[in-house]
């Protein structure tokens, strides 16, 4: 059919012009006919297009992701842990027997027996789990730790003026990004008093400021401090250090002693980085194997070779966070294996930024900035390139020696496609015995 419509218009352009044509012209015409030529078609398919916002970006950033980004207009994760616990008199507990009744004491020369207990809250931090390099820094303005805690007696009246509690020595320690634990020392807090234990007490330590722990990436901060249980020589007379706390409460006739921690963890995304380096994948579904060269081939009239020595994968990242990073880039098979490394070391300019209005010695994002990155892929990467699934990235942020704010709508563009510029070379016969 293609060589029929294309022999009929030879006719009429032959027809049209045939006054115009001398005597050589028309035995040209006697012989065979071919059409012979070479041309460079571009074909664009695209691989993967979306916008990452501040918190999809951050989930990336760490595959085990699980912190809170806050309402705030300037973004701050919030990690919350809560512990809690109640301890029975053993007269509470089924199947076992009550304790001796406690003897009272006499008020000359009275003295506290003191129990102690050690309360550790623990709070994960994960938003560094996946930081690579380790030669990177941070320098967060605050990491804000705050503490509530809780405790509630319950005993008779009468028993009341002999029992009291004190919260005191609270340490704070975390574990680096290596596992070691380490101590923050930066804290002294006052102990508090619990003179009427029944009717309950709350107390918080808000926003305690940790910054300086940042830089050592921590995985998971540590709480501890002690609650002292005291009662009055006055109303025992034996000293209850040795005792279980079970048997404590069954000497005072109190059923029950409750106690809680609420620990909780922000970190405003007020920050400066310097080379940290942190991986992760995207997912490419099935896209690039939907490149069908050979379908592309065949499509064509016969005649036509179609030689693909090179094609081009081209990344375009739209940038509205205010910080640099540098990208590179491995596309690996549906087992997570590596097929070839695409980009290596590329250049992502940060968003234009501009002081902030809360602080003029912070910066935040005003204008994206588009960067632009091309691999050329040759013929044995073009091959394994339709069998890749997944393309781990790995980005090294920078925020260019500012200390930057980071806000809720800062965004990242994300547009990625492959051009093909085959070599089509076209010999097609239109005849073997002229058209006259």
């Amino acid at each position: 059919m293609k060589k029929s419509t294309l022999f009929i218009a030879i006719l009429l352009v032959c027809g049209a012009f045939s006054s115009c044509l001398r005597s050589d012209d028309l035995e040209m015409l006697r012989h065979p006919i071919s059409v012979t030529g070479s041309v460079s078609p571009q074909y664009g398919v695209p691989v993967a297009n979306g916008e990452l916002n501040i918190n999809d970006l951050l989930a990336r950033l760490s595959s085990d992701y699980q912190g809170l980004i806050t309402n705030d207009e300037e973004i701050t994760v919030e990690y919350t842990a809560n512990l809690s616990d109640t301890i029975f008199a053993f007269s509470q507990i089924p199947n076992l027997a009550p304790a001796p009744a406690a003897r009272p004491g006499t008020k000359d020369g009275t003295m506290w027996f003191s129990k102690d207990t050690i309360i550790i809250d623990t709070i994960d931090i994960d938003f560094f789990n996946d930081v690579s390099d380790l030669g990177g820094q941070i320098n967060m303005e605050h990491i804000w730790l705050s503490i509530a805690v809780r405790a509630y007696g319950e005993c008779p009246e009468s028993v009341r003026p002999y029992v009291r509690a004190t919260f005191d020595n609270l340490i704070i320690s975390y574990e680096d990004h290596e596992g070691t634990l380490k101590s923050y020392s930066g804290l002294s807090v006052e102990p508090i008093q619990i003179t009427d234990i029944t009717e309950g007490f709350n107390h918080d330590f808000e926003q305690l400021d940790v910054a300086s722990i940042a830089n050592d990436m921590p995985r998971r901060i540590f709480t501890q401090y002690r609650m002292r249980f005291n009662v009055s020589s006055e109303f025992i007379t034996n000293n209850i250090s040795n005792l279980n706390f079970g048997a404590i409460l069954d000497s005072v006739r109190m059923s029950r002693l409750i106690y809680a921690a609420d620990l909780t963890v922000n970190m405003p995304f007020s920050v400066q980085f310097n080379g940290l380096t942190y991986s992760f994948n995207i997912d490419l579904g099935d896209g690039l194997s939907s490149v069908n060269l050979d379908s592309i081939m065949h499509s064509m009239a016969e005649g036509v070779d179609v030689n693909v020595d090179t094609a081009r994968f081209r990344m375009v990242l739209d940038n509205g966070i205010p910080m640099a990073f540098t990208l590179s880039a491995t596309m690996q098979d549906a087992n997570g294996q590596d097929l070839f490394d695409i980009f290596r070391n590329k250049d992502i300019a940060s968003a234009n930024v501009v002081p902030s209005s809360s602080d003029p010695n912070r910066f935040q994002a005003s204008t994206s900035v588009q960067s632009s990155i091309d691999a050329i892929l040759h013929q044995n990467e073009i091959a394994k390139f339709y069998q890749a699934r997944t393309m781990k990235i790995t980005l090294k942020t920078d925020t260019n020696g500012k200390h930057v704010t980071i806000k809720r709508d800062d965004f990242l563009r994300i547009k990625a496609f492959l051009m093909i510029r085959p070599t089509v070379d076209v010999n097609i016969s239109i005849t073997d015995n002229g058209i006259l």
